[in-house]
């Protein structure tokens, strides 16, 4: 019965590995979105948006910066969403360029107190 009960956890363990495509021990590189709060109000209510992924932060303090890991299955931008603590209403900003290919980048989002944003791209 015990040699059974093995028996099936190693059929189970093989069959999940082959349906999932061995994903679970996939370390590949990844992209790294860096957002850096430049302005001297906290950032309030941020979502970055990628390749359909959207990423939260409800607050990034003035002077410090929230980093997102993601990898992207198309050729696609961003588009960032935020709230300055001191004024009413949303700002967005859609731009930036994310390759698929092998390549991978550190995505930098410098927010000022205008609400614009300066973007930069840099191999990791």
């Amino acid at each position: 019965m015990r040699k059974l009960l093995l028996l099936a956890l190693v059929a189970l363990a093989i069959w999940y590995g082959w349906k999932h495509d061995w994903k679970l021990f996939d370390r590949s590189p990844s992209h790294e979105a860096v957002i850096r709060n430049d302005g001297t109000d906290n950032l309030e209510r941020v979502r970055l948006t990628v390749d359909g992924q959207t990423f939260v932060k409800e607050e990034i303090p003035t002077g410090t910066s929230a980093t997102f890991p993601f990898r992207v299955n198309n050729d696609a931008t961003f588009t960032l969403v935020f709230q300055r603590s001191s004024k009413l209403g949303e700002k967005e900003w859609t731009g930036g360029m994310v390759p698929k290919g092998p390549m991978v980048q550190r995505h930098i989002f410098e927010v000022d107190d205008n609400g614009d944003v300066m973007y930069r791209a840099e191999n990791k």
